[in-house]
C-alpha cells in the first residue's frame, strides 16, 4: 500500500471514530506517525481527503450498467455488498449534509453522481420488470419506488441516529428490509 493510500485508510478510520469535524490533518498525521508536512505533501487539506474517500467509495459501490442486477436475488446480493461499503465509509453518510456545507466541490460531485445513481436504480427496476419479478404499470410509481430506495440508502444512518439507535454493522443492514418493503407491493407472482 502506498503512503497516499495509507493516509486515506487512516483518515477513514479516524473519521469513522471521531467524525470529520474533530479530525484535522494534524490528527491524521499523528495517527499515521508522520509529520503534518509529510501529509500535506500528499494532500492539501481534509476536504481533499474526504473527496478522495468519496470517489473511492463510489467506485467500490458502482457496477457497470451491464452488470446491474436483473433479478431480486441478484439485487439482494448486491445490497449486501453495498451495506459493507456503507459501513466502511459510515462517516460520509452520517455527515453528508455538513460535508457539503464545508466543500462545494464535493457537493457538486455528489449531486452529479447521485443523478447518475438514480438512473442506475431505475435501470435495476426496469430489469426486474422485464424479468417479470416486479409488476409496475405507472412511470410515476417507478419514479416513486426509485426515490424511496435512494432516500433509504442515503439517509438510513442519519435516521438511526435521530431515533437513538446505535449505528453498528447489524443495524445498518436493516436498510435492505426497507428497500424490500418498498418493492413488496409491486412483486409479481413470479
Amino acid at each position: 500500500m502506498s503512503r497516499k493510500e495509507a493516509i486515506l485508510e487512516a483518515a477513514c478510520e479516524l473519521f469513522n471514530e471521531a467524525g470529520t469535524q474533530s479530525s484535522t490533518t494534524n490528527h491524521i498525521a499523528k495517527a499515521m506517525g508522520i509529520s503534518p508536512g509529510n501529509l500535506h505533501y500528499h494532500y492539501k487539506n481534509r476536504e481533499e481527503i474526504v473527496r478522495l474517500l468519496y470517489i473511492k467509495m463510489r467506485k467500490e459501490a458502482t457496477l457497470p450498467i451491464d452488470e446491474l442486477p436483473k433479478t431480486i436475488a441478484a439485487l439482494h446480493e448486491h445490497e449486501k455488498v453495498l451495506v459493507q461499503i456503507q459501513w466502511r465509509y459510515r462517516f460520509f453518510f452520517k455527515e453528508l449534509l455538513s460535508l457539503f456545507a464545508r466543500d462545494s466541490l464535493l457537493e457538486d460531485l455528489y449531486i452529479k453522481d447521485n443523478i447518475a445513481h438514480r438512473r442506475r436504480i431505475r435501470q435495476v427496476m426496469n430489469n426486474l420488470i422485464l424479468n417479470k419479478e416486479l409488476k409496475i404499470d405507472s412511470e410515476e410509481d417507478i419514479d416513486f419506488l426509485v426515490d424511496s430506495i435512494s432516500i433509504s440508502w442515503q439517509f438510513y444512518s442519519s435516521f438511526l441516529h435521530t431515533i437513538g439507535e446505535e449505528l453498528n454493522p447489524s443495524s445498518v443492514q436493516n436498510v435492505i428490509k426497507h428497500t424490500t418493503a418498498a418493492m413488496k407491493p409491486y412483486l409479481s407472482s413470479k
